[in-house]
């Protein structure tokens, strides 16, 4: 096994993924998975949290399609109404969704470009005439790959409850305090590397200022430096030293 592969089996300290939000709202909205051809192997997810936190942003981006669709013929359908108070009423009834600020544009479709999540929040009126009254049922050509397209960036928004600690030139590292798990994100979205933390062996952990002390351990890894990671993990009480031992002698 990788050093990685022997946290996670010896880990203790760790709330089941299961038992969250993430995993509820995947169980509950996995069946519209099939709407994306391309990423259709995440609805048997339920082992792997990181692929259900990427689902669940494919999953929030339909809803937010969804409701922006439905308030838009909902505005529409009181008469005629100038473009200036169109958006402004549709931004007040979509306050609350998710989105990824992605250079100054608000993605709340991250399965859509820019320029289509700017017209569905700055253009809502295109949505009711063609060819784009047509995206409300027929979409799949469309579709980009929100995680080629937005990166790593993607999982720093409102769509994931993963805190960002750094970034190297080809990857993000992000602090899940929920779990107590690093997540190393390439620049394609995809994961790298997953580091969990406190292993039962650690009698009393502690669970304050973990950004502060994960940030030797993520410096490492940017580094490439393995037996460095394994220090800062001991040298930070993330790790005990009977694990510190366990990972230094193991070769992978």
């Amino acid at each position: 096994m990788t050093i990685y592969e022997i946290l996670e089996t010896k880990q203790k300290y760790r709330r089941p993924f299961s038992s969250g939000e993430d995993f509820r709202y995947f169980i509950e909205r996995r069946h519209l998975i099939g709407k994306f051809k391309t990423f259709e192997d995440l609805y048997d997810s339920e082992e792997n949290e990181f692929d259900i936190i990427r689902a669940n942003i494919l999953l929030r981006g339909l809803e937010n399609k969804e409701l922006f669709e439905k308030e838009i013929l909902n505005i529409s359908s009181h008469g005629q109404i100038d473009h200036a108070k169109f958006v402004i009423t549709l931004k007040e009834r979509v306050i609350d969704q998710p989105y990824h600020d992605a250079g100054g544009v608000k993605i709340y479709i991250p399965f859509f470009s820019k320029a289509l999540n700017e017209i569905y929040v700055n253009e809502p009126e295109k949505l009711l005439v063609l060819p784009y009254s047509e995206l409300q049922t027929d979409y799949e050509n469309a579709c980009v790959d929100p995680f080629d397209t937005y990166g790593a960036e993607l999982f720093n928004s409102y769509y994931t409850s993963l805190v960002k600690v750094a970034s190297s030139k080809h990857i993000t590292a992000f602090f899940n305090y929920d779990m107590n798990t690093l997540y190393f994100i390439n620049d394609q979205g995809r994961l790298d590397a997953k580091v969990v933390l406190f292993d039962k062996y650690i009698k009393k952990p502690k669970f304050t200022h973990m950004l502060e002390r994960v940030a030797p351990v993520v410096e490492a890894y940017f580094n490439n430096d393995r037996n460095g990671l394994i220090n800062a993990l001991l040298d930070n009480n993330l790790i005990s030293p009977q694990m510190h031992k366990i990972l230094l002698e193991n070769k992978k």
